[in-house]
């Protein structure tokens, strides 16, 4: 029989209590308290046993809030990179939209590649809505303009999604524990 003194019980409790103690330290407690009055009261007093964390279930919803995240600034990414295409501040778009396909690749890994395909079409129809609601009449720049443009921001996306993924392979290969040098 394995028997903790007074002191110790009362240091294990709030372990107990918070569910961070062993098995064998929570059996000595609840042993111990059966047996003696004064620690089941302060057992008993400092409220019940909270409950366990479900680690897979929290770490779940932390990443679906942060995929949710990710997206969110990856969209407003894109929305304000071709926001900007129209004032002299079209250079930045040179840093956010590579910036948004390496978040993109963040995001989605290895589905990561869909962030420049689908701002293709995205800036294609953005421009495309723009010329024919400014009054444009010339077909060439009605079609080719949009289309211009659309590779453009979809190769820069391209290029910080590949950025990205080549610094999580290169980050992935030092992790390897007989990752060997030659």
């Amino acid at each position: 029989m394995n028997e903790i003194s007074c002191p110790v019980c009362l240091d294990l409790i709030p372990l107990v209590k918070d569910a961070v103690a062993s098995s064998a330290s929570r059996q000595a407690v609840l042993q111990h308290i059966r047996e003696c009055a004064s620690c089941r009261q302060v057992f008993e007093v400092s409220g019940p046993d909270k409950p366990q964390l479900n680690d897979k279930r929290v770490i779940t919803l932390l990443r679906r809030k942060l995929a949710f995240a990710i997206g969110f600034i990856v969209t407003l990414g894109a929305l304000i990179g071709v926001g900007l295409s129209d004032s002299s501040l079209v250079f930045y778009n040179s840093i956010i939209m590579p910036t948004v396909g390496a978040l993109g690749y963040v995001w989605l890994r290895r589905k990561s590649y869909l962030v420049p395909l689908l701002m293709l079409p995205f800036v294609y129809v953005w421009y495309l809505c723009k010329y024919l609601l400014g009054g444009e009449i010339q077909l060439q720049v009605v079609l080719l303009g949009p289309l211009f443009w659309g590779l453009i921001y979809a190769g820069l996306g391209a290029i910080g999604t590949l950025i990205a993924f080549l610094i999580a392979f290169a980050l992935g290969k030092e992790d390897e524990p007989n990752a060997q040098i030659s």
